[in-house]
């Protein structure tokens, strides 16, 4: 769909008032991000999934040029972080292990830290004790 569309579609020359618009706003751009990921003929692909979101920015970009207001760089922040990232783990099934056996490793490495702390504090607590 063309920004021009999106604009005439949802009446928002004057701005995104009210959450129902920006919803119905974001639902289109999410099927134009699915939409243009799966022209890509490779799925789960991690850098056909980034470069799909360029476009979408980019289109973003364009309908808030359009519009009177535009739109804020935290409405862009909120739709990546609510509904991109959910499809990402969707679409790139591969990415999605990954960032999960990253995020493991890094809670093994604060718990050992944790640990490696705590154990210190022991030891200090323990050579000031009088025996």
């Amino acid at each position: 769909m063309k920004t021009k569309e999106i604009i005439a579609k949802l009446d928002i020359q004057a701005g995104l008032r009210g959450k129902e618009k920006q919803d119905q706003f974001m639902s289109i751009m999410l099927d134009e991000l699915r939409e243009i990921y799966n022209r890509f003929k490779q799925k789960d692909s991690e850098r056909h999934f980034n470069v799909s979101v360029k476009e979408v920015r980019q289109k973003w970009d364009g309908v808030s040029k359009k519009m009177n207001r535009g739109l804020s760089d935290g409405l862009w922040n909120f739709f990546f972080a609510a509904h991109v990232i959910k499809l990402k783990e969707e679409l790139c099934p591969t990415w999605a292990k990954k960032q999960k056996e990253l995020h493991e490793k890094y809670l093994e490495r604060q718990k050992r830290a944790e640990e490696k702390r705590e154990a210190e504090r022991q030891k200090q607590y323990d050579e000031q004790q009088p025996e």
